[in-house]
């Protein structure tokens, strides 16, 4: 045990973990992130939606392990295993257990500074182990790997990151598969690599062949040995797809309904980057928000690091086939930077939306690779080596000269340090043969540390983050709603403000929205039909009626407390919603940020029903008649709405509008307020509701409702309907919608009414014959009906996917899909006992192939190792 520590110091394991991880911990505590602050470590996608997953992941094991494969919390009912597979499937993950959900924050912080720590550590075990670099001198790229471009750039991606460390792992058993036969264990590392994210380890095993030519080449033997040693590697390549199928075929299933129907059909062919501007990505802090979301590849490395590049291609050692292949290789990711086919390519045939090349991490990784053979095989500085190290520094600093104020990720102040740590960098790098090798390795990682931190300080400072107290206390408001929520009986809660979009899985409640890239295209249909706030990925119930909330079983809702705070944080600054006619249900609650209300309407999560309801329809960009016909089918009732009530209108600051459906809104003058101002006078006191386009959407306009501005929910892509009045009888409503451009398109503005009490008394008739003696989780619903004669159909509103089953008596009985969109099946009259349960889609057969798989090349390596020995 001794001997080992003794090895992991004398080797720089220890220096080669600590050095990043160091250096990122006191920026963090500098920036004074909890738990050293009341900073903390979310922004952006990190705050707005892995820190949910994070959260539901420590409610899945720690209280409801069926959320594995199928939660409420997602929408109205959604598939889990992919997003596990997608975002959680890490084991690093676990420490966040240690941490409850108003910690989690910092427990984030630190299982990031882990991962940085963990990548330099591979990397130095890859290069010293292997001998590509000299201990002392492996640090230099070791430190550089884990403060790579790519790392700071992607910190707040924690989904992404253990393929980086796990990158040098699976090449140092790549390279024993390659030389002497030792495939097991390759097989194994880069299955694992699959099982932890899918995603990164299709760009890793783009690579691979890549570097196995490449390794391959490096060695005294013959052509068809290159064949021999590629078919065998490639091989077990595929083995590693096999034991992984367990993650890979359900998870492809999943994704075939969402993500990857938009696979590109036809290649765009275009240059997406000016190459020439790539180079500037090579100055420290060249990372912001707006290179974020379209920028140039993340490819920082310091500069002694693309020197070390350049003299790698003056070896003599090296073979020019070894060094025509590195070149090739360089060249082509080097293209895919710039040129959409590619990019597109090595992105798993998927546009990334934000986040460009995230494969940049493997570029990046073979450069350091290339650089450390590079700097410790040559003895001296050469010439050739310098010439075009100095040109290349005098290049990048006069193409950013020349840019100066045409880009926005590189000032002055960035090119003055480059200047400084590149030019030192070089004059280390001439210096060489004046000292010992040791000594020069150290006064080299001195360049390299000082140009990353300088790239991690100016990179990260420029973003703002969410503060903890502000993340606190949003967490508290929703913990203080939905704690004392019944525990009997299925049902929803509906929110009026949010956090993010998922709420519902991280405080582990059935809700209706989330937000993640395994969301089905057959979701945010569902919620558009319905009136509610949707788009790619993302679904939120925000434009409610009194008809949809019964439907859905939207039994709770948590609204802001009237006249509460408004700080950061607190739930009326994350209003969403406007739902006055939530007065008509019945007040639970009453705390300092929120109240609880109980809706009485909300229908059972399964009931019997008559075959009307196949005849339900979707009104295209009407959600109103939607709810009603599927509402009068159920309840085999008479229209609940009332259509086409009049308004008048008015204009203010607009060209003259002789309609208000099919027209252009445009403003007389672009300095001023301008809006369209709608005004009527309820008759009754029933819920009023104004259908609004998708042209008001994504901040195309704000409303206000007699003078107060409402929230809404922007992000959507279909007709919603906004309350606009409730318990209102001859009071005069006026709608005002205010444009915040020059144009607004307007269409489907039309007034309709609910009445409440019909809504009532139907929803009560459908409870008595309601699921009794229900018991269920996440994946199972078991429970009594009784059935009358002219109730042929078991109805629920559990989202239609594959997974669902539904047995009746015991036997299995065939799932029909109900108004397009709900699970259901044919139903006898009677008494009979119902059990509707998801199973996983092609889980057991993915678990049997992995299972046979893992078993076979087990079993073939120990037959020939038991062979050798004999």
């Amino acid at each position: 045990m001794r001997e080992k520590i003794q090895k992991i110091i004398s080797n720089h394991y220890f220096l080669s973990f600590i050095l990043p991880a160091i250096i990122m911990l006191g920026y963090f505590a500098y920036r004074k992130m909890a738990p050293f602050g009341n900073s903390s470590i979310l922004t952006v996608d990190l705050g707005q939606q892995y820190i949910d997953m994070f959260s539901g992941m420590r409610e899945t094991i720690l209280h409801n392990p069926h959320q594995l494969f199928y939660s409420f919390g997602k929408n109205f009912g959604g598939e889990m295993f992919s997003e596990w597979s997608y975002y959680l499937f890490s084991p690093l993950n676990l420490l966040l257990l240690f941490f409850n959900q108003a910690n989690l924050p910092s427990g984030i912080l630190l299982l990031t500074v882990l991962r940085f720590g963990l990548s330099g550590l591979s990397m130095q075990c890859l290069l010293v182990k292997r001998n590509f670099a000299s201990k002392n001198l492996a640090l230099v790229f070791s430190s550089s790997y884990a403060l790579s471009g790519w790392f700071i750039a992607n910190q707040v991606n924690l989904l992404w990151q253990d393929e980086i460390i796990l990158l040098p792992l699976i090449i140092y058993f790549a390279i024993s598969a390659i030389l002497e036969k030792k495939y097991l264990s390759f097989t194994l590392i880069f299955a694992f690599s699959i099982i932890d994210n899918f995603y990164i380890a299709y760009m890793i095993g783009v690579f691979l062949p890549f570097f196995a030519l490449w390794q391959i080449s490096r060695q005294p033997s013959k052509i068809l040995s290159w064949f021999i040693s590629m078919y065998r590697f490639l091989l077990a390549m595929f083995g590693s797809v096999l034991v992984a199928a367990v993650v890979l075929l359900p998870t492809a299933c999943q994704l075939l309904q969402g993500k990857g129907q938009d696979t590109i059909a036809k290649i765009d062919w275009q240059f997406i980057a000016k190459p020439y501007l790539l180079i500037l990505k090579l100055i420290p802090g060249s990372f912001n928000f707006s290179q974020m979301k379209t920028g140039q590849a993340n490819i920082f490395m310091p500069f002694v690091i693309i020197i070390g590049l350049i003299a790698y291609f003056f070896l003599r050692k090296e073979k020019i086939s070894t060094k025509i292949i590195a070149g090739f290789t360089i060249g082509l990711y080097g293209l895919s930077f710039i040129w959409q086919p590619l990019n597109i390519f090595f992105h798993m045939m998927q546009y990334p939306v934000w986040y460009p090349y995230r494969y940049s991490f493997i570029f990046i990784f073979f450069v350091l690779l290339l650089a450390a053979i590079g700097l410790q095989q040559s003895r001296h500085a050469n010439l050739k080596t310098f010439v075009l190290s100095a040109g290349l520094i005098f290049g990048i600093t006069l193409t950013a000269f020349i840019y100066d104020g045409k880009i926005d990720f590189v000032d002055q102040q960035q090119v003055h340090l480059f200047i400084f740590v590149s030019v030192f960098g070089l004059f280390v790098y001439l210096i060489r043969r004046y000292m010992s090798f040791n000594f020069w390795s150290y006064f080299l990682l001195l360049v390299a540390l000082t140009s990353s931190a300088l790239n991690a300080y100016l990179s990260t400072n420029n973003f703002s983050y969410l503060t903890n107290s502000e993340y606190q206390r949003t967490i508290q408001a929703l913990r203080q709603s939905t704690s004392n929520l019944s525990k009997k009986g299925f049902y929803r809660v509906g929110q009026t403000f949010s956090r993010t979009r998922g709420d519902p899985f991280a405080t582990g409640f059935n809700g209706g929205m989330h937000f993640s890239s395994t969301v089905d295209k057959k979701t945010p249909e569902l919620f558009g039909a319905f009136g509610q706030a949707a788009g790619d990925y993302v679904a939120s119930y925000s434009y409610g009626t009194i008809l949809t909330d019964a439907i859905f079983d939207m039994k709770y809702f948590i609204s802001p407390v009237y006249g509460s705070s408004t700080a950061a944080g607190s739930s009326r600054s994350m209003a969403n919603s406007y739902r006055p006619d939530l007065t008509n249900y019945q007040l639970l609650q009453s705390k300092d940020q929120t109240m609880t209300i109980k809706n009485n309407n909300a229908l059972p999560i399964v009931f019997p029903t008559s075959k009307q309801v196949l005849k339900s329809q979707i009104y295209p960009e009407n959600p109103i008649l939607t709810a009603n016909s599927l509402w009068t089918k159920l309840a085999n009732t008479k229209s609940v709405v009332k259509e086409n009530i009049p308004f008048t209108y008015n204009t203010t600051n607009l060209q003259r509008l002789l309609y208000l459906n099919g027209q252009t809104a445009e403003k007389i003058s672009n300095t001023q307020d301008a809006s369209l101002n709608i005004s009527f006078t309820p008759t009754t006191n029933d819920a009023y509701y104004l259908t609004l386009p998708s042209s008001f959407a994504n901040d195309a306009s704000w409303i206000t409702i007699n003078g107060e501005t409402i929230p809404q929910d922007t992000n959507r892509q279909d007709v919603v309907a906004l309350n606009v009045a409730n318990q209102d009888k001859n009071f005069q409503i006026t709608i005002s919608i205010h444009l915040k451009n020059s144009s607004l398109f307007l269409n489907n503005l039309t007034l309709y009414s609910i009445d409440r009490t019909q809504v009532s008394q139907a929803a009560k008739k459908i409870q008595k014959t309601g699921i009794t003696n229900l018991k269920f989780n996440q994946t199972s619903f078991t429970g009594n009906i009784h059935a009358a004669q002219d109730q042929k159909l078991l109805m629920t509103t559990i989202p239609a996917s594959p997974g669902w089953k539904i047995k009746i008596d015991g036997k299995n009985t065939t799932v029909k899909t109900i108004d397009h969109y709900f699970v259901g099946a044919k139903i006898n009259p009677g008494k009979h006992r119902i059990k509707i349960y998801y199973e996983e889609p092609y889980l057991h057969i993915a678990l049997f192939i992995s299972v046979i798989s893992l078993f076979i090349i087990i079993g073939f390596n120990l037959r020939k190792r038991f062979t050798k020995i004999n």
